[in-house]
């Protein structure tokens, strides 16, 4: 069977545990399917979506360890290992995602074989690929979003006080005691100064789901640049590809 890539199909077998991107919870899915990869997301430590993978017991913890940047307790790292096979990646499809050691991969189905192919405009988010060389336009100051550790803490706390609640209502309570607290998910912080004419060399790629996946959707690293791709998407123009 061929490799497990983007714009590749996978089989999600009746009883794999789906994610949602958005809000929502996590189920088994209810038939077998097959379905085309849109992105391929890391699930690891260094991820937005390894929180996801956890027990609430072990949330918590680890969000105090992320935020007091030290070490995760060794429990939860041997739990996300056994669960995701030693592959801490995930296939993501529609609003959906899944790890990918609970997929395997398939041929496209036959009306996705027989559909007529439609060629689409290479977005400049398309070209930031590695090895592509980017120059800034002009001098800027740089801003980036990290995930706020205290906003899932204070969700679980007012969530745990309303458990009695129909799923939508609570949702709703929620977002609106977090909002009236002026809590975020995220945080905005500085990056620092570029200036135009300066050039950077794109050497690899991370993906992101931070700020609801609407402020940063991708992340990638140059020379001395580790930023959203958001942040410097205004400012910079492609120099070469690969």
């Amino acid at each position: 069977m061929s490799e497990i890539q983007v714009n590749g199909y996978v089989r999600v077998p009746k009883g794999t545990m789906v994610y949602p991107t958005g809000d929502g919870l996590e189920r088994p899915s209810t038939r077998d399917q097959v379905v085309k990869v849109a992105k391929i997301l890391d699930v690891d430590v260094k991820s937005d979506n390894f929180y996801l993978l956890l027990p609430d017991e072990m949330r918590l913890r680890y969000f105090e360890a992320s935020g007091g940047k030290r070490p995760i307790d060794q429990d939860i790292l041997t739990f996300t290992d056994r669960l995701t096979k030693g592959d801490y990646r995930a296939v993501m499809w529609s609003s959906k995602w899944a790890l990918i050691a609970n997929v395997q991969a398939a041929e496209a189905p036959a009306r996705a074989k027989t559909a007529k192919k439609v060629e689409k405009p290479v977005t400049k988010q398309q070209q930031v690929v590695v090895g592509s060389v980017w120059r800034f336009t002009q001098d800027a100051e740089l801003r980036y979003k990290v995930r706020n550790p205290a906003y899932a803490a204070m969700r679980d706390d007012i969530e745990n006080g309303l458990r009695q609640l129909p799923s939508h209502a609570r949702t709703q309570i929620v977002d609106a005691k977090l909002s009236e607290l002026g809590m975020t998910d995220h945080l905005d912080e500085a990056w620092g100064h570029v200036t135009a004419g300066e050039t950077f060399t794109v050497r690899s790629k991370l993906t992101s789901g931070f700020a609801g996946e609407q402020d940063v959707p991708m992340l990638f690293r140059g020379e001395k640049f580790t930023l959203p791709y958001a942040s410097l998407e205004p400012f910079i123009e492609l120099v070469t590809g690969p």
